[in-house]
């Protein structure tokens, strides 16, 4: 072979060596293409992992805020049911010096009696409404009833 016949085929191979170690048209377009999807894909995943873990821990704090809630109204019940006993027992001394009371002291204090146990029984019927009071009328529930006891013990002390 000579140089006219070699050089023709060498120059051609040089010429076209790039174009065959090329990609084939659009290979590389579709290959960002699928590293893209990928990470639109791991970036669903990471967004759908985080959107569980705050559900989760917003769960946890509901449950936790139902928990106290529930305390603190069972504390507060508690404390207005032995307050609520001291007072019976203070009617009952109050029952007692009216028995030993004559004429019309004694129909008095019966009268004054009978007003302070209707005004006991409407804050027991009341006191009731604690339990179905929710979190967002549990201010309002308990400010009702903490003027309701205020007013039934001030009756009884100046009843008595």
């Amino acid at each position: 072979m000579t140089i006219r016949t070699i050089l023709p085929w060498t120059l051609s191979a040089l010429l076209l060596a790039p174009l065959c170690a090329c990609d084939k048209p659009g290979a590389t377009e579709l290959q960002r293409e699928e590293r893209a999807k990928e990470q639109a894909a791991d970036s669903i995943n990471h967004s759908e992992q985080t959107v569980q873990n705050a559900q989760s821990v917003a769960q946890r704090d509901i449950a936790a805020a139902r928990a106290d809630f529930e305390k603190s109204r069972e504390g507060y019940r508690h404390d207005r049911q032995v307050k609520l006993a001291d007072l019976d027992k203070r009617l009952a001394q109050f029952d007692a010096k009216a028995t030993a009371m004559t004429g019309k002291a004694k129909t008095d204090s019966y009268d004054r009696l009978a007003t302070l146990r209707a005004q006991r029984d409407a804050f027991v019927a009341d006191m009731q409404t604690l339990d179905s009071a929710t979190a967002a009328t549990w201010d309002a529930t308990k400010d009702r009833v903490d003027r309701e006891w205020d007013a039934l013990k001030d009756a009884v002390d100046k009843g008595i």
